[in-house]
């Protein structure tokens, strides 16, 4: 399924990050339609008017965190099930009366997405609370790409501000303009 889309935005002949971006955010909200996006200028006033009531999660691998990665983020790649171990803490103090809103990041979107979906169908399922909704559970809309091509503040692995981030590959390297590339080798 994603390989199609890339091949398609390969020959679309765009080449500017800044005209394939739309396509990418379009693409990955089809693809889940029950996730809600936050844009990335709300997320940015959250954080600096209610950091407290945030639970940020990284859904992204070790080595793209470390290059950069959004200021009191956790780190749960999506392949391991630290992501419903961190969600039961967190449940535990909904029910205490602390309020957060969840919002999961990657390079574009797509595995925060789906981790996003896999919260939002575990609260469903484990909880049988129908007054909780997913909305509670949001998607970055246009992930760290667009985060860092608007120039918003990231941190690296020794929380010092960085404004280059892991393009995760090749392909959605081309989403980001050179100023913000960190070099790597190959895929993740």
């Amino acid at each position: 399924m994603a390989d199609q889309f890339l091949k398609d935005l390969e020959d679309s002949g765009l080449r500017e990050p800044s005209e394939m971006r739309p396509l990418v955010i379009k693409w990955i909200e089809e693809r889940f339609p029950g996730v809600e996006s936050i844009p990335t200028q709300t997320l940015q006033q959250w954080m600096e008017d209610k950091p407290g009531e945030l639970l940020l999660l990284d859904t992204r691998s070790l080595a793209e965190f470390e290059v950069s990665h959004l200021p009191e983020a956790i780190l749960v790649p999506p392949e391991t099930d630290a992501v419903k171990e961190i969600f039961k803490a967190w449940f535990k103090q909904e029910y205490e009366g602390y309020h957060r809103h969840i919002v999961c990041y990657c390079t574009v979107g797509y595995r925060s997405s789906m981790t996003a979906q896999l919260l939002s169908d575990y609260l469903c399922h484990e909880t049988n609370q129908n007054f909780i909704t997913s909305s509670m559970i949001y998607n970055l809309q246009g992930g760290l790409v667009k985060w860092a091509s608007e120039k918003r503040w990231m941190v690296d692995q020794y929380n010092h501000l960085s404004s280059k981030m892991h393009p995760y590959s090749e392909v959605w390297a081309k989403l980001l303009e050179p100023e913000f590339k960190v070099e790597t080798e190959g895929n993740v």
